[in-house]
């Protein structure tokens, strides 16, 4: 963004610029399911991680805004506020990887497998990347 504005003010304008803070900031948000299921392959191309987006609902998302919901609670406590509060499915709810950004952001990481073996051995990885 500085590049951009330096070269406004030097090259285009060719006059000195007041720049000021940000009237409105910029946030994205899920408010539908994602149509497509993503995918993403290992360098081996041996293992694959299929990914969809959902929206969490205003309410749990201001919950967690709140830290009303976070990944510091005890994990008991959340699911079962989970479960009771907001519809989740307690199996499901006990799967949260983390909370991101920054591991305390109104989005989570949710692992949805059955039956998968070693699943926990990439588990760094996936936090990592979201």
């Amino acid at each position: 963004m500085e590049i951009c504005l330096k070269d406004l003010e030097q090259d285009y304008a060719k006059c000195p610029l007041k720049f000021g803070d940000p009237v409105v900031s910029y946030k994205e948000t899920v408010i539908e399911e994602s149509s497509q299921l993503c995918l993403a392959k290992s360098a081996n191309k041996h293992n694959r991680i299929y990914a969809r987006a959902s929206p969490l609902g205003d309410e749990l998302t201001a919950d967690i805004e709140a830290e009303n919901i976070s990944a510091k609670q005890d994990p008991k406590v959340r699911y079962r506020a989970l479960a009771d509060d907001y519809g989740w499915d307690p199996n499901e709810a006990k799967k949260i990887w983390c909370f991101g950004p920054e591991t305390t952001g109104a989005n989570v990481l949710v692992d949805h497998c059955i039956g998968v073996q070693y699943l926990d051995t990439i588990r760094d990885s996936m936090q990592s990347a979201f």
